[in-house]
């Protein structure tokens, strides 16, 4: 298959040139596709009727000459915590159908020419049996084994992350407020971000690209709109990187490239707390109904109505702390490296080292961007996540295009 693993700026040079067509790209990610379909696997629909018809539109555009980027034609995954048009929510299903209508997100991916292909399985929509430990693995898993150039799905405990980790993918969780919230699961009201896990890092800019700007509809979409220029990024040359444990190999690299480390401070030792206090009241006041009905759910329901209205605002306030806390952490430091082991494979709350845990709590709380490798590839990059203040998503996508063309096939990092 030619667009098998191709990054969207390939696909899309494929599909200008007429060496394949989008229906074709179409058929063959929907082949593929079925594969994970049923109660149990990463697909819980695939939408090719009308998928074909925005092929058709794509083909008819092109033979035009009439091009719209790089998403064009591109066939993507929905996770099931972001509505589709026509389609109740999974965390309302008895919304009438013709009164659904699509996530932001989903809504501007469409206008920008790309065709959602397959939902995408969030089992018990975001984990609510779970204590919200949302584990968005078939996003990442159908990205990952080249089934679909990427998936959007909404990270509000860093579940996008890990599913990126677990499966070997990129994934972006931008900075609070980029991407609009409307037609997102209620999870979380104040850390909630709709990401993208893809290929790679540039399919992640183009894609937040497209996705990003402000909403009237919805209240912490401040207008932001994300513009992909890492050309106007720091340079590796000269970065200010503050090391947090990242692997050897990763860190003798940005050494040789000229980048300035420094340790990272320790963080806080209260963000897991803060998180979860946060993740429990938001959820639990905004799904009492669905968590009411579900039998597994009667433990996490009680711990949300014990928190007071006292423990919420205090956490807010102590959240406030934490932000200032970030910010002057950071204030001479352009990136924070983070090693991916000790947190890839836990939820927020686990794990021996907790520091890593700690520094992603930090980040989520202050609703900074992440971005993070799941490891291997071709070139064998080891996996890794990084973050910085809000906005910083270009330094972080220009420092992840440059590590990703690495030479990280050899077995010694100095060779």
């Amino acid at each position: 298959m030619a667009q098998a693993y191709a990054s969207l700026l390939e696909l899309n040079g494929l599909l200008r040139s007429g060496a394949v067509k989008a229906r074709d790209i179409v058929r063959e990610a929907a082949r593929l596709l079925e594969a994970e379909a049923g109660p149990d696997g990463a697909v819980r629909r695939i939408l090719l009727d009308e998928a074909m018809e925005a092929a058709r539109g794509v083909e008819r555009e092109l033979k035009r000459g009439r091009t719209r980027g790089v998403l064009q034609g591109a066939p993507f995954g929905v996770s099931e915590l972001l509505q589709t048009a026509r389609r109740p929510p999974a965390w309302d299903p008895q919304t009438p159908p013709r009164e659904a209508e699509d996530a932001a997100a989903v809504s501007r991916l469409r206008g920008a020419r790309a065709a959602p292909l397959a939902l995408l399985a969030s089992p018990a929509f975001g984990g609510i049996a779970e204590g919200f430990g949302a584990r968005e693995d078939a996003c990442a898993r159908v990205v990952s084994r080249g089934l679909l150039p990427f998936a959007v799905s909404l990270d509000f405990n860093g579940n996008v992350l890990r599913a990126a980790l677990r499966r070997g993918c990129w994934a972006l969780r931008p900075t609070f407020g980029t991407v609009s919230g409307f037609g997102s699961a209620p999870l979380s009201w104040t850390l909630g971000a709709v990401s993208v896990l893809a290929r790679t890092p540039e399919d992640c800019g183009h894609v937040l690209a497209a996705m990003s700007g402000g909403d009237s509809r919805c209240p912490h979409s401040p207008g932001r709109t994300f513009r992909f220029v890492p050309q106007y990024a720091r340079p590796v040359r000269g970065l200010r990187v503050a090391d947090a444990g990242a692997e050897a190999g990763l860190r003798a690299w940005l050494e040789r490239q000229g980048a300035v480390l420094a340790a990272a401070q320790k963080p806080q030792a209260l963000p897991l707390e803060i998180l979860h206090a946060v993740t429990a009241a938001e959820a639990g006041e905004a799904l009492e109904q669905e968590l009411a009905r579900c039998g597994q759910c009667q433990h996490f329901l009680a711990q949300a109505r014990e928190l007071a209205a006292f423990e919420y605002l205090r956490a807010m306030r102590l959240r406030r702390s934490l932000l200032d806390w970030y910010n002057l952490a950071l204030a001479e430091a352009d990136v924070l490296v983070l090693p991916a082991e000790p947190w890839a494979m836990a939820e927020p709350e686990k794990g021996e080292n907790g520091a890593p845990q700690q520094w992603v709590a930090t980040a989520l709380l202050a609703g900074a961007p992440i971005l993070v490798w799941g490891g291997g590839g071709p070139r064998g990059l080891p996996a890794f996540g990084l973050t910085g203040r809000a906005g910083a998503e270009n330094t972080l996508l220009r420092l992840a295009g440059a590590l990703a063309q690495g030479p990280w096939h050899r077995k010694n990092p100095e060779d």
